[in-house]
């Protein structure tokens, strides 16, 4: 409607104008015609509000982009990416980014490329030590809920400033009351900031937005509460390298035990061994008397028994019977006489 409103001004005044340059013209040639000057007018009026009308007539939503048209203040559609016609000075658009849009808090707002950015959040934990938080919220707008987002919040500054502002900064200093300070001291804010996300992702649902990331990038502390930590963080080192040091003579201790304890099996190893040596020794030459022994015995039983059997009547009579030269022997007494051993001498003999 204020385009409309402005258009018509422009193209009454251009009119206006005209008429008066031609009726002036025509006066000053002595041809005074008032019908001119109006039929210019009216064709100036005409011809401001036509390419006004036709520039008017259309819209190019560039990419990335929804454009919502308002008709004398309702909404009537969306417009798409592109070439998009409307009525001319009736319609309105209000355009949004459906990229991913960038709200950041930090102690430089200046200093930020961020598309908005804000100042720190202060804040208190659990135990009532002062911090301030930096962090970062990643949102995007749903081109299907841009009507309702028209209706309900507004423009894309709106919506950041009723929505995405608020809610992040209250929801910040609420929940980091729920925590100690050693707990964000000590860097581990992963629980606190799966929270914060979690209520953020229901108020963003809720309003047709869709968060994509948020967060805690930093938690600052005072100066007192840094000092009195890192005394605290000195005074237990000191304790800890008190106790390493005494579990290090404690070690020493018990490796100076236990390399005697393994001298002293080693040495009654040792002696074992050689007592086992020793009586090894003399089990092996226990063992090789008595072999000797029975290779003696057994040696001397088979002489006894190849003694035995020459001297068997067999073996002598088969001895005397190869020795024989074919005489008899002779005896001879102690008178003088001789005597013939009788013949039989080498006849077998007869078991008795």
């Amino acid at each position: 409607m204020g385009q409309l409103i402005f258009t018509l001004l422009l193209a009454v005044i251009v009119g206006v104008a005209v008429a008066a340059f031609i009726a002036g013209a025509g006066a000053r040639r002595g041809q005074s015609n008032p019908q001119a000057g109006i039929i210019a007018g009216v064709i100036a009026f005409l011809l401001v509000m036509g390419v006004l009308a036709a520039i008017n007539s259309y819209t190019i939503v560039e990419a990335g982009t929804v454009a919502v048209v308002k008709r004398l203040g309702r909404v009537v559609t969306v417009f798409e990416p592109g070439l998009n016609w409307k009525i001319p000075f009736i319609d309105e658009t209000v355009v949004y980014r459906t990229q991913e849009i960038v709200y950041e808090t930090s102690d430089n707002p200046s200093m930020s490329n961020a598309d908005y950015t804000d100042v720190s959040v202060d804040t208190a934990t659990s135990d009532g030590q002062q911090i301030t938080a930096r962090y970062t919220v990643r949102f995007r707008i749903k081109p299907q809920e841009a009507a309702n987002i028209v209706n309900n919040l507004g423009t894309e500054q709106e919506v950041v400033e009723k929505l995405v502002k608020q809610n992040s900064r209250v929801w910040v200093r609420t929940l980091l009351r729920n925590y100690e300070a050693s707990q964000l001291y000590s860097g581990d804010i992963r629980e606190a900031q799966d929270a914060i996300t979690e209520q953020l992702s229901k108020d963003f649902e809720a309003e047709g937005l869709e968060l994509v990331f948020f967060g805690l990038r930093q938690i600052g502390f005072t100066e007192a509460y840094k000092q009195a930590v890192e005394n605290k963080q000195i005074e237990a080192e000191n304790i800890i390298t008190k106790q390493n040091l005494a579990r290090q003579a404690e070690f020493e201790k018990q490796r100076i035990i236990t390399e005697a304890e393994a001298e002293a099996e080693k040495q009654r190893l040792e002696r074992i061994g050689v007592a086992q040596g020793e009586a090894e020794a003399i089990k092996l030459k226990a063992e090789a008397d008595a072999e000797a022994i029975r290779i003696r015995a057994q040696a001397q039983a088979e002489a006894n028994r190849l003694i035995a059997a020459s001297l068997s009547p067999e073996v002598i009579r088969w001895q005397a019977v190869n020795q024989w030269n074919g005489r008899y022997p002779t005896v001879i007494t102690g008178a003088g006489q001789q005597f013939i051993l009788p013949g039989d001498l080498f006849a077998p003999t007869e078991a008795p």
